[in-house]
């Protein structure tokens, strides 16, 4: 049954025993509750902690914006991280900005690590909305990740474990249950209508300019979100990823222009036509952005949605869409916990060719995979899976342990 009411996130997906058929709703419900519990106001000056007597509606950063960030971890020199309730010093970020409770900063020190969108192990070409502004990307880890990381040094790239030959069945670094990673999408909001602004959760965020590497306080809106947890269940992790509804046409009416799409019948580039090296100065060209026709959400998924919407009505949350939930298949009956040596590949993966799978599904997010919505083999699990073997499926880690080893891919260059 749907609930809106509670700040705590599920440890895992409840599926009734025996349950043989298609287990969507039980994730889709498992995936809203989820955002719920990530998007609850924060205990004030705790890290990770909800506000058990706040509202929903309540003022204040949300539980997943005090998480740890990216920059938080692995740090330029490689030092050791701060503990999970301590902040950074400002030398630590790439606008030098002091932080504390609920800071977001959106910056990276070369510009553009978060600009690009992530492809496997490499960064891809930039989304720009409707006012030219360009979507920035926040990785943020609640604090079983954290102090999994940190305890183990795995912010050193020479600390990290190698894959064996041959390959094991398990993973060589394994998560604990429990562990969350967050992946948010922001958008400077300028030039949209206050009514259209009004949708949007917003915020005040430090963002840095790379054109000229200057900081400034602007407020931006949360326009994607994705939540990942292993569970006890689904060692895989289960992968729930959420748009704003305003994001696109054909997928749930806005206020004035879409978000990423100008409301004329101008078609969606095949590939991304801006590059990320070099960026283009902001404001930028925007494109067209619509969900391919290949892969809509899922009718259930839909229902699902206007049954939260009622539950979340009075507050912003009620203009955000789950797209997608992705977990690992099984045959049979589907109540059973997943063996942590299956694979993430779309041949076992929700919804992927496997049994029980369906076409009918969505498997991109919009704001933060743009142009893999006809790429199947690029959905979250298939795409993380090629990280599962030597970091449980987080390409963070492998990505940006210190130094860090992974560059701009060849289609988001301009020769």
């Amino acid at each position: 049954m749907p609930a809106a009411n509670s700040s705590a996130i599920p440890a895992d997906v409840c599926i009734p025993d025996p349950f043989t058929t298609l287990t969507i709703d039980f994730f889709d419900d498992y995936s809203w509750r989820a955002f719920v519990a990530m998007v609850w106001p924060a205990a004030k000056g705790q890290r990770g902690a909800p506000d058990e007597k706040a509202p929903l509606s309540g003022p204040g950063p949300r539980v997943f914006e005090t998480f740890k960030s990216l920059w938080e971890i692995f740090h330029q020199d490689g030092s050791a991280p701060a503990e999970f309730d301590a902040y950074e010093p400002p030398a630590r970020n790439a606008c030098r900005a002091t932080t504390g409770f609920g800071s977001v900063v959106l910056a990276s020190f070369n510009g553009i690590d978060d600009i690009g969108q992530a492809g496997i192990g490499e960064l891809t070409g930039p989304l720009v909305a409707q006012n030219g502004r360009y979507v920035r990307y926040q990785t943020l880890y609640n604090k079983i990740a954290y102090d999994f990381i940190v305890r183990n040094r795995y912010y050193l790239r020479s600390s990290l474990p190698e894959v064996p030959t041959p390959r094991p069945a398990l993973p060589v670094m394994q998560f604990p249950y429990g562990s969350i990673a967050i992946k948010a999408a922001w958008l400077d909001m300028k030039g949209f209508p206050a009514a259209q602004q009004r949708r949007f959760y917003t915020r005040s965020a430090t963002v840095k300019e790379p054109a000229t590497g200057k900081c400034s306080t602007v407020r931006v809106g949360l326009v994607g979100l994705h939540i990942v947890q292993k569970t006890s269940s689904r060692p895989q992790w289960i992968w729930s990823s959420f748009e704003q509804v305003d994001s696109v046409p054909l997928f749930q009416g806005g206020v004035g222009k879409f978000t990423f799409n100008d409301g004329t019948p101008a078609p969606m580039p095949a590939e991304n036509p801006l590059p990320l090296v070099p960026l283009a100065r902001q404001p930028a060209k925007p494109f067209n952005v619509l969900r391919a026709r290949v892969s809509p959400v899922h009718e259930k998924t839909v229902f699902m949605n206007q049954r939260y919407h009622q539950l979340l009505e009075g507050t912003v949350w009620k203009y955000y869409n789950l797209i997608t939930t992705q977990w690992p298949l099984l045959t049979g009956n589907q109540a059973v916990p997943v063996p942590p040596a299956q694979t993430g590949e779309i041949f076992f993966t929700f919804p992927g060719t496997g049994p029980g799978s369906s076409a009918a599904s969505s498997w991109a997010n919009v704001t933060m995979e743009t142009f893999d919505q006809a790429r199947p083999e690029l959905g979250c699990m298939s795409c993380h899976n090629q990280a599962r073997l030597g970091a449980d499926f987080l390409w963070s880690v492998l990505d940006h342990a210190w130094p860090a080893k992974f560059g701009v891919a060849e289609s988001a260059v301009r020769h």
